[in-house]
């Protein structure tokens, strides 16, 4: 697979490129949800912040636990598994995975957020899922009380099942135009990875869908073979080994050029760029999702170093490598303080996004987001 490597990580071109794709999105909406539920209500007012312990000398001393608030098998699960692995090696410990989704990521969110800020409870998810789920009304829990470290980065496809009609994202396109808003799309929620793809995607071809969000990436894509949905758009990271196995065909992927994968028989497929349909998305892409670990924000400065140079120590390994080779993905690797600026100016772009489509009753504004 070839991708033009240095634009997907560098950092200013990324924040460039959404930024135009911030400012292509008019409240003309480029996708059409599913009918508007009422709006949330309020969320809860938090309870008083954990205090901050005191500096651990000698951390980790003990088993550091991660919790991803998706379910096993998607995407968050597969890039932080190998993560988390490959950082308890380093530090030669353990760091068990608790699996705990629920409502778009915001059930561990919040109880990550909750434990003792000591350095021994580590959230591993999506820069879309960390910064959005204020806005939804989901957890009171700004996305500036993190320090993150990002790790890798996966374009979304655009798939179908393997018996769809749609041989093409032609006539994926054509059926969508035939029928506005009734050609149907999985994601993993509300303003995930996977729903902010298929607006993308659908932005470009100037159409319409009808999102039916579901609880992790894993079973939208199951979803999507199954027949329940006509396409799905989640990342290459999670659905790759379904189009290898011909599960899924893959029409077009959100990569600025082709990519080109091998499949169980030792064939090559050929996934074309969204700009072979869509020239007008050549300022926003690559696009796609952005994935690491976050910390309290009251985690003690010593931890946190010793955090940064195991992630920069895992993010080095041949197995990183070749799990991101694996699952078609590219190494962001941003330390803390980059970091901190990619998940900022994110924020801006997608929470608005998803204020502007409708997903979001409460302005961005009211959280102290600039629109851009």
């Amino acid at each position: 697979m070839k991708f033009n490597s240095k634009k997907a990580i560098a950092l200013t071109a990324a924040i460039a490129a959404m930024t135009m794709f911030a400012t292509a999105c008019t409240p003309s909406a480029p996708a059409t949800p599913a009918p508007a539920p009422a709006a949330p209500a309020a969320p809860a007012a938090p309870g008083p912040a954990p205090e901050a312990p005191a500096a651990e000398t000698n951390y980790p001393s003990r088993d550091v636990g991660v919790i991803i608030p998706w379910a096993p098998g998607g995407v968050s699960d597969l890039n932080i598994r190998i993560l988390s692995a490959e950082m308890a090696d380093h530090w030669g410990i353990v760091m068990p995975i608790t699996n705990m989704g629920g409502a778009g990521g915001s059930v561990g969110l919040a109880e990550a957020h909750a434990q003792t800020p000591d350095g021994y409870t580590i959230l591993g998810t999506s820069v879309s899922a960390l910064v959005n789920t204020q806005i939804l009304g989901l957890v009171d829990v700004d996305f500036r009380e993190w320090h993150a470290w990002l790790a890798t980065f996966a374009p979304n496809i655009v798939a179908v099942r393997a018996d769809s009609p749609f041989q093409t994202l032609d006539d994926l396109i054509e059926a969508m135009r035939a029928n506005p808003g009734q050609i149907t799309a999985s994601s993993a929620g509300p303003g995930s990875s996977g729903h902010l793809g298929a607006i993308v995607f659908a932005d470009g071809a100037d159409v319409t869908f009808l999102h039916v969000p579901y609880e992790g990436g894993a079973p939208a894509i199951i979803a999507a073979m199954a027949g329940e949905v006509d396409f799905v758009a989640q990342l290459s990271s999670e659905k790759i080994e379904y189009i290898r196995s011909g599960d899924l065909r893959a029409l077009a992927s959100t990569a600025d050029v082709d990519m080109t994968v091998t499949d169980i028989d030792g064939n090559e497929i050929l996934i074309p760029s969204i700009l072979n349909y869509a020239p007008g998305l050549s300022n926003i892409t690559p696009f796609g999702g952005v994935f690491g670990i976050m910390v309290n924000e009251n985690v003690p400065e010593p931890v946190l170093d010793q955090i940064e140079e195991a992630f920069h120590a895992a993010m080095a390994t041949d197995s990183m490598a070749n799990f991101m080779e694996d699952r078609a993905s590219l190494s962001f690797n941003l330390g803390r303080e980059a970091s901190a600026e990619y998940i900022f100016q994110s924020a801006m772009i997608i929470n608005w996004m998803m204020y502007d489509i409708g997903a979001a009753f409460v302005s961005p504004e009211d959280f102290g987001i600039p629109r851009q």
